[in-house]
């Protein structure tokens, strides 16, 4: 039986005002977080109903989206969220910034795994508050977590920022890790942040695990949304879920002070279909993501590159190992823009200490694959690498 989505349907999103093809017509973007992918005719459908609407006026957050949610979290991860948890914003990093301001002070210290989404970073240093670092150990081109280290610095913080599955390295966290990182946030009386937007991108045999599922805590702060699992980041469409009352309560006062709690005309209705229509798109998706990475690995080792793609199991971000051919992944970005047109995430950008590493988008189709590797075999052979 053949799939029911083409994620082979090449989308030429140049020139249409796409952050992520903002490129000279001759270049290749494997960069910022969204998908090349044509979205679900389910959603689609749903946006052209909600346009039909003949005014564009204030649009208030119905239960029916509440519920989109729940029905999703329950009949795929079998884990029970309440109505009464949710709250609307127009984005997590909005929510993680708004949420920084009323549970710290400044110059409190903000903890985070390293390397880390960048605009973490920038969340932290905007509101003057201190990083925290908590590295991964890097062994055999795999990272896990440090607990010595890691209890040592969560015990000095105020806030723990979490992602869940991780950006950059795609690390799917295991429930016992999960446990024990909110147990040590109880332990220390720390804030625990979980940015989950990766979540439905797990291409393994083994599903996300929801902080949610494992824990309840009455410092938790989980933050869900579908911009990344349907590429709807442009709807400006994600929620804040915190079962605890008094914590809800002052962070519904923030996110509607910094007027980010209300949405666009087109935030509800196309996540209603995603979540209740889509999860066929959302299996074939993944199946297609994880066929992109195994003919990445195949074309590096028959062609003897030696890049590493690092051991992962989520998200359509791959963390690479560049080493061996520079420690200055800013400087091989540019010169792989110039040179070799293909546009990447330098390891750098998600801090300073990454400088051996790039990040790359596959959540494109195939063509764009190929595209990419036989640029990359011109650049490396001309740049006398290979």
């Amino acid at each position: 039986m053949g799939n029911k989505y083409n994620f082979d349907k090449f989308i030429n999103r140049r020139h249409i005002n796409s952050y992520k093809w903002n490129i000279k017509d001759d270049e290749y973007s494997y960069s910022i977080a969204d998908m090349d992918f044509d979205v679900a005719n389910e959603i689609k459908e749903a946006i052209k109903e909600q346009a039909d609407i003949p005014t564009y006026g204030y649009t208030f957050v119905s239960d029916e989206y509440y519920e989109a949610y729940i029905y999703w979290w329950k009949h795929r991860y079998n884990t029970e969220l309440k109505l009464e948890w949710f709250m609307f914003s127009t984005s997590i990093v909005a929510s993680i910034d708004s949420a920084i301001k009323r549970v710290s002070n400044i110059n409190d210290s903000i903890s985070l795994f390293s390397p880390n989404y960048n605009v973490f970073y920038n969340c932290i240093i905007n509101n003057h508050r201190k990083i925290l670092e908590i590295p991964f150990i890097y062994k055999d081109y795999k990272y896990s977590i440090d607990w010595k280290i890691t209890e040592e610095i969560i015990s000095k913080s105020k806030i723990f920022i979490f992602c869940n599955p991780h950006n950059p390295i795609g690390k799917q966290f295991s429930e016992e890790e999960i446990i024990r990182l909110v147990g040590l946030c109880k332990k220390y009386d720390v804030y625990f942040i979980s940015d989950e937007i990766h979540s439905d991108l797990d291409y393994n045999k083994h599903r996300y695990v929801p902080v949610l599922k494992t824990s309840n805590f009455d410092k938790l702060i989980v933050m869900l949304s579908p911009g990344k699992t349907f590429n709807l980041a442009g709807l400006h469409s994600s929620v804040v879920v915190i079962p605890n009352e008094s914590l809800r309560n002052m962070i519904k006062k923030g996110l509607e002070e910094d007027d980010v709690g209300e949405p666009t005309f087109f935030s509800i209705r196309p996540v209603i279909a995603a979540y209740n229509k889509c999860e066929e798109y959302v299996n074939e998706l993944n199946n297609y993501i994880s066929e992109n990475k195994a003919f990445l690995n195949d074309f590096f080792v028959k062609n003897g590159i030696k890049m590493k793609i690092i051991d992962s199991s989520a998200t359509y971000l791959l963390w690479i190992d560049i080493s061996q051919y520079s420690h200055d992944s800013e400087a091989f970005t540019n010169l792989l823009l110039k040179k070799g047109r293909i546009l990447v995430c330098s390891g750098k950008i998600y801090h300073e200490h990454y400088s051996s590493f790039i990040r790359l988008n596959i959540a494109t189709n195939r063509e764009n694959i190929k595209k990419f590797c036989d640029l990359l075999l011109v650049f490396l052979k001309k740049e006398n690498l290979l």
